[in-house]
């Protein structure tokens, strides 16, 4: 059921960006918005920026993450073997 070793890299991949970087992408989206002076890339910014920092103080950071990895394993197999039966 739980074969598809790219599906598990990603899920893997998704839980640890959530966990680790989702900061660092508010200052990319800063970085490249003083770079570009592009407005909506600092929505982005704005955006990142808020997730980040209220998901860094959430208290189950660490479910959700795991959460988010297992829909991403789970939901696919689910489908096929529906598709299938």
């Amino acid at each position: 059921m739980f074969n598809s070793k790219r599906r598990w890299i990603i899920a893997i991949a998704l839980a640890l960006y959530l966990y680790f970087l989702l900061p660092a992408t508010a200052v990319m989206f800063y970085e490249l918005y003083h770079l570009t002076y592009i407005e909506p890339i600092y929505w982005g910014y704005g955006v990142f920026k808020a997730a980040g920092y209220y998901f860094s103080v959430y208290p189950y950071k660490l479910l959700v993450c795991v959460a988010v990895a297992v829909v991403v394993v789970v939901i696919p197999s689910t489908v096929q073997r529906l598709r299938a039966g």
